[in-house]
């Protein structure tokens, strides 16, 4: 196995105006491990410096909280002025060993999917019990921090930033069919997209550097009432026709890439990462990442569901890009398993593929540090040890 098996896996590319050294994406994965109040751990920096040695055409750092009040994990990292710092180390670091990456920072909400014992829980529409609804000045409000968050980004020396909209936070929450607010940010599909049209505008208009990637992961589907991807509130069945404007309409703001995902983890966990006993479900991720590719002519369209393939994702992941059906191919698990996988299939290197035990996502449930329980010594004495 080596890189001359999979020529379209390792072939360069540009995405926005950098240099694609190859077309594996290491996608956000979310490990739970800041300091207090969100700042960056050297654990979180040991994590990203082991992924740059794996020399991945792009990294995602893992789900950045834009909100302090507003968490997902307890631990949850946050982007904010005072830990800046400590994310223009892990940037640094990381640069040192892999400069040629692509190193993105995925700013986020929590909305719904904060942990209610540690977080304020807000709901964007129909609030359960304990929920705040929340009003049209702090959807502003945290418009404005998502703003902030990607201009820090900027800062950190981030080649870009994952706008995220998908796997049920606060961005996927407004795009949702569902979403029956009765003020501008809600109801119709303009208000409903004005959160991304009014947040990228201002991005865009207060970056510095005119190179600056800005792109989105999106749930194309969530399978839920009212969820995105379908046609109505009351609707459950597939309808994509409102997904293919809201593709479009990235285009028109010129965004750089749309990362192709779906389901929400969790509620639709299979959907968005499938296991064995449901490993057929990653043809319906590569059939939307097709779909997006017939929509889209300048924007970058990186496939998911790539991990539970274990080694035969790399000869379906460079028969995708052969012919067309994405641009990239998205390891989510898989980096948890091997960070080195890119490096090790380009040298022949035998791979620690994941074998979707689900133990990394049972850590993050538990809200302890998550990661590989089979091949990090670490996570398997947390997973041991995890009831005490």
């Amino acid at each position: 196995m080596s890189q001359n098996q999979y020529p379209h896996l390792f072939k360069k590319g540009t995405l926005g105006t950098k240099t694609l050294v190859n077309r594996f994406v290491s996608q956000a994965m979310e490990a739970n491990d800041g300091e207090a109040g969100g700042s960056v751990s050297k654990r979180a920096i040991d994590r990203y410096k082991n992924l740059a040695s794996g020399h991945w055409g792009v990294v995602v750092v893992e789900a950045l909280s834009a909100d302090p009040s507003s968490l997902a994990r307890v631990n949850q990292m946050i982007l904010n002025r005072e830990n800046l710092d400590g994310f223009k180390t892990l940037v640094a670091e990381f640069k040192k060993i892999a400069p040629e990456t692509i190193l993105l920072f995925q700013v986020t909400h929590s909305g719904r999917k904060a942990v209610k014992s540690h977080s304020s829980a807000t709901a964007l529409y129909n609030p359960a019990e304990g929920e705040k609804l929340l009003s049209t000045q702090d959807v502003e409000d945290i418009k404005n921090a998502i703003v902030e968050a990607a201009l820090l980004a900027e800062e950190a020396g981030a080649d870009g930033v994952d706008f995220k909209m998908c796997h049920g936070y606060f961005g996927c929450e407004m795009l949702r069919p569902g979403n029956v607010r009765d003020d501008k940010w809600g109801g119709s599909f303009e208000n409903r997209t004005r959160f991304l049209t009014e947040s990228l505008g201002e991005i865009r208009s207060r970056l510095k550097n005119p190179d600056f990637i800005l792109g989105s992961r999106i749930s194309v589907y969530e399978g839920i009432e009212g969820g995105c991807g379908t046609g109505g509130p009351d609707e459950i069945i597939e309808d994509l026709s409102e997904m293919e404007k809201v593709i479009q309409l990235m285009e028109e703001l010129n965004m750089d890439y749309v990362n192709i995902s779906a389901g929400i983890p969790g509620t639709t966990s299979e959907i968005t990462r499938p296991t064995p006993p449901s490993l057929y479900l990653y043809l319906h991720q590569f059939r939307y990442a097709r779909w997006a590719k017939n929509i889209v002519s300048k924007m970058m369209v990186i496939g998911s569901a790539y991990s539970i393939l274990k080694e035969g994702a790399l000869e379906l992941a460079d028969e995708n890009l052969q012919k067309g059906y994405a641009d990239c191919a998205g390891w989510g698990r898989q980096s948890f398993a091997d960070p080195l996988f890119p490096e090790k299939v380009k040298t022949g290197e035998a791979v620690n593929y994941c074998t979707a035990c689900s133990g990394c996502s049972k850590l993050m449930v538990a809200q302890k540090n998550d990661g590989c329980i089979l091949y990090n010594d670490y996570y398997k004495d947390l997973w041991k040890n995890r009831n005490k």
